[in-house]
């Protein structure tokens, strides 16, 4: 009898999860400074976007502050950058995000995520529009982009949810949210 319910629950548990990676609606959640990512904070009008032009180390070398899950927007978070590099990777997040892992081709790396437009939070970004448009450019080339180089520009935002080794910039900058991408 045991295991019968030890057997339900574990179904249970693992259709939620296959669920929520299915779920359009779904978003980060509130502990992920989801305003940030979606650049619908008080301090996203504050974002200068006039790009940085970097690179892959370039942005991982950049110095940022300690913060955690309840730390406002930072400075190196109110800058556009742009960067031209390989696409090592793409996948997309149970929470309905697609990240595009760049790579210098040296073990250098930087994620850069395309928001879900579709999140219940998403039309609160004053880049909404732009969510938008670049989410319909990955979607359309998602067979080719691996391998092949291409420019991003994004807001910097320093991902606090991944302290481990993952193929990361190593200050855990990332590219989020991607207001532009092209070859």
């Amino acid at each position: 009898m045991r295991v019968v319910i030890l057997s339900i629950l574990l179904m249970s548990v693992c259709f939620s999860c296959k669920k929520g990676k299915k779920n359009p609606g779904a978003c980060n959640g509130s502990s992920t400074r989801r305003e940030l990512k979606l650049a619908s904070d008080d301090a996203a009008s504050l974002i200068d976007t006039v790009p940085v032009i970097t690179t892959v180390v370039g942005l991982g070398s950049l110095s940022v502050p300690d913060i955690d899950g309840d730390s406002d927007r930072q400075d190196v978070e109110k800058k556009v950058y742009t960067i031209t590099a390989t696409v090592h990777k793409i996948g997309k997040h149970r929470d309905g995000d697609w990240k595009v892992k760049l790579t210098d081709g040296n073990d250098h790396f930087v994620n850069c995520e395309s928001p879900n437009p579709s999140c219940e939070f998403a039309s609160e970004s004053i880049f909404y529009e732009e969510l938008w448009t670049v989410r319909r450019w990955i979607e359309a080339r998602l067979d080719e982009l691996e391998g092949k180089t291409v420019t991003i520009t994004g807001i910097g935002f320093i991902d606090i949810d991944h302290k481990y080794p993952r193929n990361a910039a190593e200050n855990e900058m990332e590219l989020h949210p991607i207001l532009d991408i092209h070859y």
